[in-house]
């Protein structure tokens, strides 16, 4: 890849853009190349648009602080995940006590493992974490979240720098443990092509998850656009006497009352917003994604040396 990524910089000069993106272990490799074109000077930090991943696993320990030590931004990273995908929770979930000691007696690099001693997790996520909740009638809504399908940023307004991490590190792992990824693999409905675990991390599930939000939003504004119309020309046309606020009623949605989540979330019209700013780019030139199986994801587990 280097090899083109140099033909590319070499063909565009200053106006070089790279988008690095992947699904499942695409998108972990995807962010390993992204920083180490950065960290071995190969491309200029501005050149390289955030990256995106969709269903990808943590793969760094201290994540956020090498992309402080880096002068990016949090937002450099997109970690878009499935609302019940076991992948990304896998190396970023609670890790009881005994599986803990069980893995530093398979492997000694795991006695000395940062994550795994301080935070009991392999890997934590990294940048921005969004939550993506497909329709009912497709996968279960979370209890965390409102009911139907969305977008969701995890975001924390607090002032305070070191409170806000910790409110978000706290907010990201009853998400990460609910439900725990040995509560779905206990379940024996979960497997197969019809299964749960196969539904909730195929690409093409993200896929059509996507284009649902992107659909409903499209929907809302234009009714939105359509509600502020009509109490626009309601008051021209209506006969006087008339109560106009009577007369039109705008529908709110009860959703975020039921709000019950440990973090903030941000959804509604700025799920499209994000889309928008996450996918499009004028000035993009080179597009690099990566795909790979969630089965090469359980090989590389046992080749830890």
């Amino acid at each position: 890849m280097l090899p083109e990524v140099r033909v590319h910089l070499k063909s565009h000069g200053d106006r070089a853009i790279f988008r690095f993106t992947g699904h499942s272990l695409g998108g972990s490799l995807s962010l390993l190349v992204n920083l180490m074109l950065l960290i071995r000077g190969e491309v200029p930090p501005s050149s390289l648009l955030p990256v995106i991943t969709f269903g990808a696993p943590s793969i760094i320990c201290g994540g956020d602080r090498l992309l402080h030590l880096l002068g990016l931004p949090r937002s450099h990273v997109q970690a878009i995940t499935m609302h019940r995908d076991i992948v990304p929770r896998a190396f970023s979930c609670n890790y009881p006590n005994h599986v803990a000691e069980l893995l530093k007696a398979v492997n000694g690099n795991f006695r000395n493992h940062p994550c795994l001693n301080n935070q009991k997790l392999l890997y934590a996520p990294m940048g921005e974490f969004l939550i993506l909740q497909p329709d009912e009638k497709f996968s279960p809504s979370h209890h965390l979240l409102p009911s139907g399908n969305g977008l969701y940023l995890l975001n924390c307004p607090v002032s305070d720098a070191s409170e806000a991490e910790k409110q978000l590190r706290a907010a990201q792992g009853v998400f990460l443990n609910s439900p725990h990824p040995l509560e779905i693999l206990s379940d024996r409905s979960a497997y197969g092509s019809e299964g749960s675990i196969q539904r909730d991390h195929d690409m093409n599930s993200y896929s059509k998850s996507v284009r649902s939000v992107i659909r409903q939003e499209l929907n809302r504004m234009r009714k939105a656009r359509r509600e502020q119309r009509r109490k626009v020309w309601w008051p021209l046309v209506t006969p006087s006497g008339v109560d106009v606020n009577a007369a039109i009623m705008v529908g709110r949605s009860a959703n975020m009352n039921q709000f019950n989540f440990s973090g903030i979330i941000q959804t509604g019209g700025e799920s499209l917003k994000r889309f928008s700013r996450l996918i499009a780019s004028q000035h993009m030139h080179l597009l690099v994604v990566l795909l790979f199986p969630a089965r090469l994801l359980l090989l590389g587990m046992y080749s830890f040396r």
